[in-house]
């Protein structure tokens, strides 16, 4: 009995715990140091706006209560100035030191999610930095299969990135929060242009972070990725060369190649002969050259040097881009539509191409 009665009240102080570390609501104790006297009102929002509050400021304090569905960027706004940070549903404490120079403290008192951001923050700093080394040189290079390897090493990196971001999440006891940060490498540069490595990470967010404010973007970012899937129906509007405008539906009937390339990128110039003889036989294929250049006036001149007699189109386009919209993060990349309309292929080879249409 006594054996019984003991292991009931050791059950009743696990309980007890549990419902203290994981609290179901945020409390938000705070102070502010400096100019509090000007101060008489803070004001809460979150990013998902599921959060909107205004409270007073009493003597250099104030405290905010609230639930939140998932972690989300939040803010509190003083005046004109913001100080940002991750919510959840937590006690945490914020200690503003100096509102001008967005200088504060805050603690969590069970959360990691805050120290998961910030980790992420200073690790991608550090990859941006190293991404725009790679950007700086390849706008200074003239040598062409120079830019091309740059682009491939930018590319290499946003992966590596990506796998490093994952392996910290797979580690970390506290994974809640990680939709913020996969929402930051889903528009990030480099990282955006890997829908698969995003959609591999997205797997293992919890399922409310999934279903959630980001989660959902994420959802859609994927979805539209799925627009290079074989089988998908393809059109879009866009204007060429010369000004013309085209639509993908006015090559109904014949195979249609959209050609991603670039002046810089070696491999691509050493396929234009081929597109040549594929383009000869127009009334088999339309070949559609896109090109990824920065410079226009480069590009324009390129085309007309090298005799490229058919469709060719820059990548900004009025209402797409071409570029983000396929996920292109290298060149040269090219897809095949079906003459009804439909993605074949990717990455088809010129020899492929050419038996393709004896």
């Amino acid at each position: 009995m006594k054996k019984i009665i003991v292991l009931i009240l050791i059950s009743l102080t696990i309980i007890s715990f549990n419902s203290i570390d994981e609290i179901d609501f945020f409390k938000i104790t705070g102070t502010i140091d400096h100019n509090s006297a000007k101060t008489k009102e803070i004001i809460l929002v979150t990013q998902t706006k599921e959060v909107q509050d205004t409270v007073e400021v009493v003597s250099g304090h104030f405290e905010f209560k609230g639930k939140v569905s998932e972690p989300a960027n939040a803010a509190l706004i003083i005046g004109k100035k913001m100080i940002r940070f991750p919510l959840v549903n937590d006690e945490i404490e914020i200690r503003i030191t100096d509102v001008d120079n967005n200088k504060f403290e805050i603690n969590y008192k069970n959360s990691k999610v805050n120290e998961n951001l910030q980790s992420y923050i200073k690790d991608s700093k550090e990859y941006i930095g190293k991404y725009k080394l790679f950007e700086a040189q390849k706008v200074k290079i003239e040598n062409d299969s120079i830019k091309y390897k740059i682009m491939i090493s930018e590319d290499s990196l946003a992966i590596d990135f990506l796998k490093q971001i994952m392996h910290k999440y797979k580690t970390v006891p506290d994974k809640s929060g990680f939709s913020i940060i996969l929402y930051d490498l889903k528009g990030l540069i480099g990282t955006r242009n890997h829908p698969a490595e995003i959609g591999n990470f997205f797997k293992l967010l919890p399922v409310n972070e999934q279903n959630g404010f980001y989660g959902t973007k994420i959802r859609k970012y994927l979805d539209q990725s799925k627009n290079i899937v074989p089988g998908q129906k393809m059109d879009f509007d866009f204007v060429d060369i010369n000004g013309k405008t085209h639509s993908l539906n006015e090559f109904r009937g014949k195979f249609i190649l959209l050609e991603f390339w670039a002046t810089w990128c070696g491999p691509c110039i050493s396929q234009i002969p081929f597109l040549k003889q594929v383009s000869a036989k127009s009334d088999k294929i339309s070949v559609i050259s896109i090109s990824i250049d920065e410079n226009t006036d480069r590009w324009k001149a390129k085309v007309n040097d090298l005799k490229m007699n058919w469709i060719n189109i820059h990548y900004k386009q009025k209402n797409i881009n071409l570029k983000k919209y396929f996920f292109i993060s290298s060149v040269p990349y090219n897809i095949l539509i079906s003459p009804e309309g439909k993605i074949l292929r990717k990455n088809i080879t010129m020899n492929e191409l050419l038996n393709l249409q004896d």
